[in-house]
């Protein structure tokens, strides 16, 4: 009878984990439909260069019943910071799968080893596509703002940094535009925190040769994959190199810029339309990158899934 339990479990944690995307979906309509436009995926950097990092998940919050946290929160302090600890340590519900690990404790203003950071668990982020707009940004500078093109790298999915699109940039159609995706924590994670729900900013790992974005992640390792110890990556890579995906299998595997889950088999996604697919890790590279970029063209068959 044991495996039949815990089969029945999972299932039970599986559909809310789909409730919960639904939920966040709803509150990305909603926002679009009172702004004219979805929310900034990094709000990362202000015109003097502070470094803020609030992500999508904070801008919604009105729209998930969690306009108290929200009214909390100074947008010109920083994500984590003490000044906007009361708001962060908020723990949202239906921001946390259920069979996600729990970090312990889940919130508190200073958790050890990671001064003064509030913070509180996500298993979620959004969909940056293909390209690696953590690593390729512009240098700020203070006064006159980006070097260069003026802003950082625009990402080729449903979310950026400092950029936020409309539903008529989704050209190839929110039904086959993934925007939110699983980020469950790995099993036996060398850091107590990781993946916040206000933060989505490049993670300084506590842990010796682990170092990773947050809030926002990329369709170019296979879901589930490993997490890969910085030592481990190609030194011509230094991160995910967007030309180089398709004759560098090392970045299939590089779990920690990808979506994970701990749901067997693949993920779970919210699309852009608000539907919820679940996609089998063993998905074609091709289609799980096509299904991400917002504005490409591509035509995915429905039994490519």
């Amino acid at each position: 009878m044991l495996p039949a339990v815990q089969a029945a479990r999972e299932a039970a944690r599986r559909a809310q984990c789909v409730n919960n995307l639904k939920q966040i979906g709803l509150g990305l309509y909603n926002y679009e439909s009172s702004t004219g436009t979805y929310p900034l995926g990094v709000y990362s950097y202000d015109a003097t260069c502070n470094n803020l990092g609030h992500s999508l998940f904070t801008f919604i919050l009105p729209q998930v019943e969690q306009s108290a946290a929200y009214n909390a929160i100074n947008f010109a302090f920083p994500a984590g910071g003490l000044t906007n600890s009361t708001a962060l340590i908020t723990r949202v519900n239906s921001y946390i799968c259920p069979s996600d690990f729990r970090q312990i404790p889940y919130t508190m203003p200073n958790p050890p080893g990671q001064s003064n950071n509030a913070y509180s668990q996500s298993s979620y982020a959004g969909s940056a596509g293909t390209l690696d707009i953590f690593r390729w940004y512009y240098g700020c500078t203070a006064g006159s703002g980006y070097a260069g093109a003026g802003v950082e790298i625009l990402a080729n999915g449903a979310f950026s940094k400092l950029s936020a699109f409309r539903i008529s940039d989704i050209t190839d159609g929110t039904s086959n535009t993934l925007f939110v995706g699983e980020t469950s924590r790995f099993i036996n994670d060398p850091d107590q925190v990781f993946n916040e729900w206000d933060r989505a900013l490049w993670f300084s790992s506590a842990a010796a040769g682990v170092t990773r974005p947050q809030g926002l992640a990329l369709t170019i390792p296979k879901i589930n994959a490993p997490l890969l110890l910085t030592g481990d990556i190609p030194s011509s890579l230094g991160g995910l190199n967007p030309g180089l995906w398709d004759n560098n299998p090392a970045n299939f595997n590089m779990g920690q810029f990808g979506f994970l889950s701990n749901h067997p088999g693949g993920a779970n996604f919210l699309m852009g339309d608000g539907s919820v697919r679940f996609l089998k890790a063993t998905i074609n590279p091709l289609t799980y990158m096509a299904v991400s970029t917002r504005n490409y063209g591509e035509v995915i068959s429905a039994d490519a899934y």
